[in-house]
């Protein structure tokens, strides 16, 4: 596990300070504060120590509207605080989850610009939807190696495990939803967007726990792990 952990800091690394553009402005704050509340939504998934949260939500959003590195610095900043201090997982742990957010901010910002992501309208959309598709992938293949990698099983077993089926494609949708909204509503209302998303996300957060609740009690499809995870 040790090479993953080294191998993904150093991308992160690397991709941050190729975006670095500059101290953050007066945004980056509040989103920073955005990303760790929606840290604290967090629930486990079937594959033991593994955790989910709606974090998505609030780093899909700063991706849309913060430059490049300050989203990649409030979203990787806000995970390792509440994974430490909140969860208190093992600082590795925390580091790499840390990681891995900010290569799925970047991967989500680099995805956007290749369909013009200063544009408005049906451009503006399509540069969103590139980004979130982009995020969810970086970010559900940094959960299933390291699940993977712990556990000594496969990819496709770990990915079957956490992320396996369409209803859990479903919520996570939804949830990439929200911040796809978030991030428009912000382009035009400011901070004061997040109270358009807020009751949304809670109802999301409780329904998709239930859910991931039932999978690893056997109560719906989806075997049960306690392989150790991020």
């Amino acid at each position: 596990m040790t090479w993953v952990v080294v191998l993904t800091v150093a991308l992160a690394g690397a991709a941050l300070s190729f975006e670095w553009h500059g101290v953050p402005g007066a945004a980056f704050w509040f989103w920073l504060a955005a990303c760790a509340a929606g840290e604290t939504m967090w629930f486990r998934l079937p594959a033991g120590g593994a955790t989910l949260s709606m974090a998505a939500c609030f780093n899909l959003a700063a991706v849309l509207v913060l430059p490049v590195h300050e989203a990649m610095l409030a979203t990787a900043l806000a995970s390792l605080a509440v994974e430490t201090l909140v969860m208190r997982k093992p600082p590795v742990r925390g580091l790499y989850n840390a990681s891995h957010t900010a290569l799925a901010a970047w991967a989500g910002a680099s995805a956007a610009r290749l369909f013009g992501d200063g544009a408005a309208g049906p451009a503006w959309l399509w540069a969103a939807l590139a980004a979130a598709l982009a995020w969810y992938a970086v970010n559900r293949a940094a959960v299933t190696l390291a699940v993977a990698v712990h556990g000594g099983g496969g990819l496709a077993a770990a990915w079957r495990e956490n992320f396996g089926g369409p209803r859990e494609a479903l919520y996570a949708g939804g949830v990439l939803s929200l911040g796809l909204l978030l991030g428009l509503n912000t382009r035009s209302f400011g901070a004061a967007g997040v109270l358009l998303v807020a009751l949304p996300l809670i109802l999301a957060f409780d329904g998709y726990r239930r859910f991931v609740g039932r999978r690893r009690t056997g109560a719906v499809p989806g075997r049960p792990s306690t392989r150790q995870a991020a």
